[in-house]
């Protein structure tokens, strides 16, 4: 804590301040998570809704009202991964938030998905940070 003496030259403040910034952002880039950036993932796929895509296949345009009626049932959308055929499974960053809302826009179309891997007990999630259509 910085005390800041109401007799103290407005310079001096000053130097207080600078000295409390520096000592808050040191605090912050030495606790940082090292493995931050070893978790950092962009996917690029299909957004499908993953209840019709594993039981059937469904995906595309085709499939897209479909999808986003699903997507508003509860059920999970993920990404199909180009190049791969893999279904990413996606979570929102903040807890007891879905990603569908952002997703259910692009339903059967392509995305970059940007964000981090989370993984515990085998399973494996991407946080969505940020989703932008990609076009095909």
């Amino acid at each position: 804590m910085v005390r800041v003496d109401r007799k103290t030259p407005p310079a001096a403040g000053r130097g207080a301040f600078a000295v409390a910034a520096a000592f808050a952002a040191a605090t912050v880039l030495f606790s940082a998570d090292p493995d931050a950036d070893a978790r950092k993932a962009v996917v690029t796929g299909e957004v499908v809704d993953s209840a019709c895509y594993v039981k059937s296949g469904s995906k595309g345009e085709s499939h897209r009202e479909c999808a986003q009626r699903c997507a508003d049932a509860g059920i999970p959308l993920a990404i199909l991964e180009d190049g791969t055929g893999r279904v990413v499974w996606v979570a929102s960053i903040a807890d007891m938030e879905t990603p569908n809302a952002r997703l259910r826009p692009h339903a059967g179309r392509r995305v970059r998905v940007e964000g981090t891997w989370a993984e515990r007990g085998g399973a494996r999630l991407l946080l969505v940070a940020s989703v932008t259509p990609v076009a095909r």
